[in-house]
């Protein structure tokens, strides 16, 4: 793993700078609403991934969609991670400026100016991308074609999710033909997700499931190797399945994500994972029966989230407000702390320029959220600039 190159590190110094006076309090002094990252508790999520990954026959590819921060997927690198799975190629460009060698886009990357960042950034580092037509395959072609740099390809299937990816292997085998003849790429393998397995609770009809959705990936992969495309690398999985996937005969990777810093949906498929982000909020206003906090839908997303150590219902969720219903055996006041655990972290993440890092309950660092948002194009126009 290489040094970050200024572009991370001057975001680093920036976010000290624009937080510099939290740095030393507790977190009940924070300002809010506030992301808070639990070092600890980090530590402990990565560690427990790296030991159920010593005895498998699969590699992890951590997945930093679900925490946008380069300081985290490199501390995955540090805990056995080959690289990092990326939702953008903003964030593949972010990864490989922080000095990591492998890093995947799973997702197809359609049109001139991001298949050129990633032409670009694959100069720099081992960079692979996703297709499921033929324009796709053409595009990075041309891209990398101009930018003198070489991505690898993997085929994206649908398991069973029914959003992207081919279906079948009379559609994948022309697929990867394509890429073989294809100048600047180079046909590196299949990758699926079965996100569908994990909105199954019951932990044996998702693994069931997850099967079932393997059968489909290395099938097609088998059907690939007779016909000449072997492949290198056959990806998949999420934290609802990764045990799974895991062990599963054919796959060579896997590409969770949320164990890392956890949420109360997969908390719900796999509590041995704890909580290392929630967003700390304050009570504003005291009510009879309930409670309104400064941490709304613009603040922790669309999933929402519940209090942490109090058992109180949810009445809604606003913009700038969220409304917990508290009865006067609640004793929370106007001006009391407390932290939100969301139902699902990666909304939250986008929302917040920066990460307040915690040990024993005060911040000893600032760390950037990166990048923030869908479009970051201003990464782009860095790379041409050279810079």
């Amino acid at each position: 793993m290489r040094d970050p190159t200024p572009l991370i590190t001057e975001a680093h110094d920036r976010v000290r700078r624009q937080y510099a006076s939290a740095i030393g309090r507790h977190r009940a002094d924070l300002t809010t609403p506030a992301l808070l990252l639990d070092l600890s508790a980090l530590q402990a999520n990565l560690e427990i991934m790296a030991r159920g990954m010593r005895d498998v026959p699969t590699t992890l590819r951590a997945h930093v969609k679900v925490h946008k921060s380069p300081h985290i997927a490199r501390l995955e690198v540090e805990h056995g991670a080959i690289g990092v799975g990326c939702a953008t190629v903003w964030e593949a460009i972010v990864m490989a400026r922080s000095g990591i060698d492998d890093v995947m886009v799973i997702n197809e990357v359609v049109g001139p100016d991001k298949a050129r960042a990633l032409a670009l950034i694959a100069r720099e580092a081992e960079v692979k991308a996703v297709v499921d037509d033929a324009i796709q395959i053409d595009g990075l072609s041309r891209a990398a074609v101009e930018a003198g740099s070489t991505i690898g390809v993997l085929i994206d299937v649908d398991e069973g999710m029914h959003r992207c990816g081919v279906a079948s292997a009379e559609e994948a085998v022309p697929l990867a033909r394509r890429i073989q003849e294809a100048p600047g790429l180079e046909f590196v393998g299949l990758t699926g997700y079965e996100g569908h397995c994990s909105l199954e609770f019951d932990e044996g009809k998702r693994h069931a499931m997850a099967r079932a959705a393997m059968d489909v990936l290395t099938g097609i992969a088998d059907e690939l190797a007779a016909n000449g495309s072997p492949c290198r690398i056959v990806s998949a999985a999420g934290t609802g399945t990764w045990e799974v996937t895991a062990r599963y005969p054919g796959v060579t990777e896997i590409q969770p994500g949320s164990y890392a810093t956890m949420d109360g949906h997969h908390r719900r498929l796999d509590p041995r994972f704890g909580w290392a982000v929630t967003v700390l909020a304050s009570v504003i206003s005291r009510r009879p029966d309930r409670i309104v906090l400064d941490a709304g839908s613009k603040t922790v997303g669309a999933s929402h989230g519940v209090v942490r150590d109090w058992n109180l219902g949810t009445y809604r969720f606003d913009e700038e407000h969220s409304i917990f219903l508290a009865g006067s055996d609640v004793p929370l006041g106007t001006g009391d702390k407390v932290e939100i655990l969301c139902n699902y972290t990666p909304f939250a993440i986008s929302y917040f320029d920066a990460y307040h890092v915690l040990e024993r309950g005060s911040v000893v660092d600032i760390w950037p959220v990166m990048p923030r948002g869908p479009e970051s194009r201003w990464l782009l126009d860095l790379l041409e600039r050279g810079e």
